[in-house]
């Protein structure tokens, strides 16, 4: 398996890998579509849907987080409060290009520090998606001494509500860095937030009947 870090400091809550579940509890769930997964969180106060599109996808077994192979590339999603890593954003009336610069120095420090002991190197872009959000791309490259297959790893974040949604992958020596950036920006580009919790048995309906996408 290619060499991933865990992406984020904090533990991801209860999970759901059923690739047909009716479960309404909080926590993850994967619904196969024609094109990939149909990937459903619903957090406390926040849910939303992304689609992952693959040819074969299964979750890797990992414990407190959430990794895919998505046609043999390693990918991870996460969603993190803001609170845990600025918690004076909304008292000092951040904005949300200043709220992901602070994530990516948080994620950095603590890959840097905790993980790596290594001093990395961050180049960052920022982009527009397709809702009208700006997010934030960043990646770095993994030291040698580290081992493993990862040359670098890649990470897109975008602001919703009070959370940041990160996604994560890898480039290797047969994945190249244009794919990675790609696949993350064209997985982003189909969020979809909704204003209320997610019926997973309805929307499992609508793709059954081919109207859920």
């Amino acid at each position: 398996m290619a060499f991933l870090f865990v992406a984020s400091a904090s533990e991801t809550p209860a999970l759901s890998i059923r690739a047909d579940s009716t479960s309404q509890e909080d926590g993850w769930i994967a619904l196969k579509t024609d094109a990939g997964i149909l990937f459903v969180w619903n957090r406390k106060d926040l849910s939303f849907t992304l689609l992952v599109k693959g040819n074969e996808i299964r979750p890797m077994d990992t414990s407190d987080n959430i990794f895919f192979s998505v046609d043999g590339l390693p990918f991870q999603i996460q969603s993190l409060p803001i609170s845990n890593f600025a918690p004076d954003a909304r008292k000092n009336q951040l904005d949300n290009k200043a709220i992901l610069f602070a994530h990516r120095d948080w994620e950095a420090k603590f890959i840097a520090e905790e993980l790596l002991h290594h001093k990395l190197t961050v180049q960052t872009s920022v982009v527009k998606i397709n809702n009208g959000s700006e997010a934030l791309i960043w990646q770095f490259d993994v030291p040698k001494e580290v081992g493993g297959d990862a040359r670098k790893q890649v990470y897109v974040t975008v602001v919703s509500k009070d959370y940041v949604i990160l996604l994560n992958s890898i480039v290797n020596d047969t994945v190249s860095e244009e794919t990675v950036r790609k696949f993350l920006l064209d997985t982003v580009n189909t969020l979809k937030v909704s204003d209320t919790r997610i019926d997973v048995k309805k929307l499992q309906e609508s793709i059954r009947k081919g109207s859920g996408l």
